[in-house]
């Protein structure tokens, strides 16, 4: 999902150049392109894939602090220590410990994780712009009859290789910018596109706040308090902190259900242990069915482990782990490697195959576990179905159904809604104190879009019983959890990091050259099917040519930035810290 949403960013910032975007279907009685229609319009639309990734980050970072949290109280926990109270109130102490290391790892390397590739992908682009590479194209970059619509800041040459260094490191010292909440506040000419960053940083700090704050209080109080704050925030029109939170909340509530099912097999194979042998005194085999490999989507991609009751670190997964990790989702470490999909429910087709293929879970670096939603009201599974019992018919229509609303409202056009057939109600609902109206309905609609992807399987099951076939037969043939797991998904998550940092200096160096190239010297821009073929063309050079290039980053600067803030921390912090 991660990869996606910075590749549709990318194209946003593309367009844009050259085409209105921002306006919605039939606004102003014009514009009535089908591309601008709802839905449609999402696949170069930046900023709903801008609330996306707050949610998904708040998910990310929340996720290994609550279940270290909810090990307090497990009963799970708790059976494997001494019933006497000194005994549970040392475990109690231990787990909290281990919360305050977690937490203070995530903030150490916050910055580093986030701050440092923009700092080397803005030197690159200086000692391009040193090189002459920048002038190539500097007339390009601001002639009205290329690029029709947004003209982007071109950074500017300095007449000393001195002023300009000086320049960048000012730049980079006013892009840590921790001092206010403006929404652009540490952006920088050099790079127009990276003022998510600053952003992503501050909410991130408050976000461990929070769950330190909370940490003491029982899960429904928290998640309570919690749900407080989102409103609070949004009421202030403070949306990322919302996102953000909402991204909390989703992370808890997968963290009650997997700890309900993991209590749910204790007591299911503590009952077959008697039936067995009595008091586990006989070994257990569980099913293969009972295999889980992790499903979600929302982290950097990691292989399957290969012991399921051990799992083993992906290759370099201590130094690296999700070193792909979006630029609001952290490092990875900060995303759980113990992470689970938002309430996802598994079946055994789906992990069989990708354990066989060698394909990798989207979000999670350790089994995930699916969530009995009908537990009480179904049979027990069988052997050779899936460790929680098959899904009730109908189980993707809601999915479904709050998809559908995601996805509309994610379409909120960044213009002129108020102007726009099908959003002319909508956005007079919006408070009056809202000064950025399209952020209020895209940031409710990314909400429900992580939410309601998260519902569907991984595929439809094979082996369920026949009364069973509605739902899985209806989310096969429309299930878009099967699109973000995809090969292709996979690896621009992998590098969508990279992409965010790399897209901006490509199009203004290697991209225009090829578009002026294309307009000038092929199609001509006389008319607006000579633009648009010429454009398209283009295209053809340019999008492969982002990807390529940020490709080299992610390995040359991305992988090595996580390992080098991870051997930072192990130098420094004391022993036993």
């Amino acid at each position: 999902m991660r990869g996606v949403a910075a590749f549709c960013v990318f194209l946003c910032h593309y367009f844009y150049t050259c085409f209105v975007i921002a306006v919605g279907w039939g606004s102003e009685g014009s514009n009535y392109h089908f591309l601008k229609l709802p839905f449609i319009r999402l696949f170069y639309s930046g900023p709903p894939m801008v609330c996306i990734f707050f949610v998904i980050s708040g998910y990310a970072l929340s996720l290994k602090p609550l279940k270290i949290i909810h090990s307090v109280s497990s009963p799970t926990s708790s059976s494997t220590i001494s019933s006497a109270a000194h005994g549970e109130k040392q475990q109690e102490h231990n787990d909290y410990s281990k919360l305050l290391d977690t937490l203070s790892s995530l903030v150490f390397r916050r910055g580093l994780r986030l701050f440092l590739p923009p700092a080397i992908s803005t030197f690159l682009i200086v000692l391009l712009l040193r090189l002459g590479v920048y002038e190539w194209n500097r007339s390009f970059a601001s002639d009205a009859e290329f690029l029709r619509n947004v003209q982007e800041i071109h950074y500017t040459r300095f007449d000393s290789a001195t002023e300009q260094f000086v320049d960048w490191g000012y730049a980079v010292l006013n892009f840590v910018h921790l001092w206010d909440w403006d929404a652009f506040a540490g952006s920088t000419g050099i790079d127009v596109h990276l003022w998510t960053i600053p952003v992503e940083f501050r909410a991130s700090m408050v976000l461990f706040l929070t769950i330190l704050g909370t940490a003491r209080l029982k899960p429904g109080v928290r998640m309570g308090v919690v749900m407080a704050w989102c409103g609070f925030a949004f009421l202030w029109e403070r949306w990322e902190m919302c996102l953000f939170w909402m991204g909390m909340v989703l992370a808890e509530g997968d963290v009650v259900r997997e700890m309900e099912v993991k209590q749910e097999k204790g007591r299911e194979e503590g009952g077959l242990s008697e039936r067995r042998g009595g008091g586990g005194v006989l070994p257990i085999v569980e099913p293969t069915a009972v295999a889980m490999t992790g499903d979600v989507m929302l982290m950097p991609q990691q292989r399957p482990h290969k012991s399921r009751r051990h799992p083993q670190p992906h290759p370099g997964a201590t130094a690296q782990g999700v070193s792909s990790d979006m630029y609001i989702v952290g490092s990875e470490d900060e995303a759980s490697h113990s992470s689970t999909y938002p309430h996802s429910s598994n079946n055994l087709s789906s992990t069989s195959s990708r354990r066989r293929s060698g394909s990798a879970p989207l979000l999670s670096t350790t089994p995930s576990i699916s969530y009995p939603f009908y537990e009480s009201r179904q049979a027990r599974p069988s052997a050779t179905t899936s460790l929680l019992p098959p899904s009730p018919p109908g189980h993707a229509i809601l999915p479904t159904i709050l998809l559908t609303i995601s996805l509309y409202l994610l379409s909120q056009p960044d213009i002129n809604s108020h102007l726009t057939p099908g959003w002319i109600t909508l956005t007079s609902l919006i408070p009056p104190w809202w000064t950025e109206h399209y952020r209020f309905y895209q940031s409710i609609g990314a909400v429900i879009f992580v939410y309601a992807v998260s519902r569907y399987s991984s595929s439809a099951p094979t082996a369920v019983a026949s009364s069973t076939m509605t739902a899985p037969i209806f989310s096969s043939y429309f299930n878009p959890r099967t699109f973000f797991e995809s090969s292709v998904a996979q690896y621009l998550g992998k590098i969508s990091f990279a992409i965010y940092l790399v897209h901006g200096p490509v199009l203004h160096t290697l991209g225009y050259t090829v578009m002026n190239f294309v307009w000038t010297q092929m199609t001509g821009t006389e008319t607006d099917g000579q633009y648009i073929i010429g454009f398209l063309l283009a295209s053809l050079l340019v999008v492969p040519m982002v990807v390529w290039v940020a490709d080299v980053f992610w390995r040359g600067v991305d992988e090595p930035v996580v390992k080098f803030a991870r051997r930072v921390e192990e130098r420094v912090v004391v022993a036993g810290g």
